[in-house]
């Protein structure tokens, strides 16, 4: 498979940001383990972390399809940079810095989802933009389940915005994990084309 040379250095930028996402998901982890009661730990909270570690490490396996690119220009790399960025940013704001007006990760993400969520749904979005670079043959392979899937998570980045019950949140935070692990399983187990 030939690939054009700018796409080695473009993966190691790549690797770097999304190298940070996860970094990031996994400190937050580590420090919640250590100490679950100072920045609270909860469902909500952690089945979202867990979301957003198994589509980060899913993406990152999938952009070895940007090999298939043979010609790369210079607008093609500030997209799968602005991409790739639009991860760390969702993974940063499921650990933000500061919680000092808020009682625990859980209390941010419930009164700054319009963040959240809008990063969810711009990360939903630029999918669609990502899976056209790696060419027909890859809409295609995805078949069905993609449509479906880029309707679920936009839905779910809706109702999640929109939403400031807690049960709602819960329920949404669970059917998104569940259905991220089910969907990453069955769709994306392999590189080898169908």
């Amino acid at each position: 498979m030939d690939s054009d040379p700018v796409y080695l250095h473009i993966r190691v930028v790549l690797s770097i940001i999304l190298g940070l996402s996860i970094t990031t998901l996994l400190r937050g982890l580590a420090q919640i383990i250590e100490n679950p009661a100072r920045r609270g730990c909860s469902w909500l909270h952690i089945a979202w972390v867990l979301w957003a570690l198994i589509s980060v490490v899913t993406f990152w396996w999938w952009e070895f399809r940007l090999i298939q690119v043979h010609r790369w220009t210079f607008g093609l790399y500030l997209f799968v940079l602005a991409y790739c960025a639009s991860w760390y940013l969702l993974c940063v704001l499921l650990f933000p810095d500061d919680l000092r007006d808020y009682d625990s990760y859980e209390h941010y993400l419930l009164q700054r989802r319009g963040g959240f969520f809008g990063m969810l749904a711009l990360v939903t979005l630029l999918d669609l933009g990502d899976t056209a670079i790696k060419g027909h043959s890859r809409w295609v392979m995805l078949g069905e389940a993609y449509p479906i899937h880029t309707a679920v998570m936009l839905t779910v980045a809706a109702v999640g915005m929109a939403s400031r019950r807690r049960g709602v949140h819960m329920a949404l935070a669970t059917a998104a994990l569940v259905y991220q692990c089910g969907y990453f399983l069955v769709e994306y187990f392999s590189l080898a084309a169908d």
